[in-house]
């Protein structure tokens, strides 16, 4: 196949293509670039023939934030973390089970632990753990920019899920695993046995946490309600810690890839790097006095005012440009899909998958969108973390009420607590065949 060049978005290689990786695992190298030549040539919603399965994709706001809102027997949401739990689970048998388990108790837990009334209790000491291994990490040998960043937020943000029996001892085996994740989920070749081992230790590590994890314990917060959760439906640890380790991965690949981006941009724009900390700076003064008194009484709902405006405005960018997902359902009949005045027909066993990247990059709604704008974001009179994007194709999180709590738990509270530490701290192919998808009028 071959597409026109012209007027291409530049490719986002560090973006991470996990949802339906495996589908697409026969195409080019770059499945992004692969997506954004089709995109070009056939326009926002076109379907690809691979391995003898339909897939259409969506690229319009209408047909995006309608297919989030589509009920789940309809376009079923299943297939990914299949995929998910296949790359980290040797037997897959369970997996019928567990995924009931998860989408049934585990899911409407992590929605009211993680709402906005109720994070504030989870994430008591977040910013002293991650105040204080900056400043280790400060003392020591020479650490890379990924390591400085991540590691911190690696320490504070997973005992929240894992309780009082994490090790932060665990990190290099995170990072080793995450690192070949991408090919184990698409099924390419690698050299393995560093994964896999490292893959070992952390289920056997996340199999302790949950066994010696008590609901009754306040220093086990979400890790004694998985515990109670699995105990109740007769789910043995070891079988139940590989999904626990999904849930990880999604938090930690969120938080890993904005938090290293977030400063990539801004060191390559110093007078961005020096407002935003000039602006961080005052913010702290002026709601906090000090920056031992912000560690010690930071929280998600204090960070969401209007001081911290501009900081907001800057994750928000980073997300809009790096965090979008690209979600894949499976029609479990035929369905119209609604796309604005029009529909699009999708036909039961035909995967559909969401492309929110180019709209979220349009100029009509985002002006030099494929550039990072400090300021995008703020807004005259500050409403609320998430109130700039409304009305505008923002889809980093899912859609409104459909939100993903683990990233956007990534970005209120992973994000936003190291930034005024660390910005103190640093001065600086297949054939694959493709036709347009005609809509029809309604």
């Amino acid at each position: 196949m071959r597409c026109p060049r012209k007027n291409l978005p530049t490719p986002l290689r560090f973006q991470v293509f996990c949802h339906g990786s495996v589908l697409l695992s026969a195409l080019p190298s770059d499945p992004q670039r692969f997506l954004a030549l089709c995109h070009v040539q056939y326009g926002p919603v076109f379907k690809f023939l691979l391995g003898g399965r339909n897939v259409i994709v969506v690229g319009t706001p209408d047909s995006i934030h309608n297919a989030h809102f589509t009920d789940h027997r309809v376009l079923a949401n299943r297939i990914e973390h299949y995929y998910h739990f296949r790359a980290l689970c040797n037997n897959t048998s369970l997996f019928p089970m567990i995924y009931d388990v998860l989408n049934r108790n585990l899911f409407p837990i992590l929605d009211r632990r993680l709402s906005k009334r109720a994070v504030d209790d989870l994430t008591t000491g977040f910013a002293e753990t991650v105040f204080q291994r900056l400043k280790l990490n400060s003392r020591g040998d020479r650490v890379s920019l990924r390591r400085s960043l991540t590691e911190p937020l690696y320490c504070a943000a997973t005992p929240i899920f894992l309780g009082s029996k994490f090790s932060s001892d665990t990190y290099d085996n995170w990072v080793a695993f995450l690192n070949s994740f991408t090919k184990r989920l698409v099924q390419r070749p690698f050299w393995s046995l560093p994964s896999t081992r490292a893959r070992g230790r952390l289920v056997q590590h996340i199999t302790t946490c949950l066994q010696g994890a008590s609901p009754d314990n306040d220093n086990d917060k979400l890790a004694g309600n998985f515990a109670e959760v699995i105990r109740q439906n007769d789910i043995s640890f070891e079988a139940a810690s590989p999904a626990v380790l999904s849930l990880l991965l999604a938090l930690h690949a969120n938080q890993f890839n904005v938090i290293f981006w977030f400063f990539s941009w801004l060191m390559a724009d110093p007078r961005a790097f020096s407002s935003l900390r000039d602006d961080i700076d005052r913010a702290v003064r002026e709601e906090f006095g000090s920056i031992e008194t912000f560690v010690a009484e930071t929280s998600p709902r204090r960070l969401d005012s209007p001081a911290f405006a501009l900081l907001n405005s800057a994750i928000l960018e980073t997300t809009r440009l790096t965090t979008v997902q690209n979600a894949l359902r499976l029609a479990e009949c035929d369905y119209e899909l609604k796309d604005g005045e029009g529909t699009i027909p999708i036909r039961k066993g035909e995967y559909v998958l969401l492309y929110p990247r180019p709209v979220q990059r349009t100029e009509a709604s985002y002006p030099d969108g494929h550039r990072f704008v400090l300021d995008r974001f703020v807004q005259s009179q500050y409403e609320g973390d998430l109130a700039p994007t409304s009305g505008k194709p923002y889809f980093a999180f899912g859609a409104e009420k459909h939100l993903c709590k683990v990233p956007c738990y990534v970005r209120t509270q992973g994000i936003n607590h190291p930034i005024p530490f660390s910005l103190r701290r640093y001065t600086g192919p297949s054939r694959v065949s493709v036709v347009r998808v005609e809509t029809s009028t309604a």
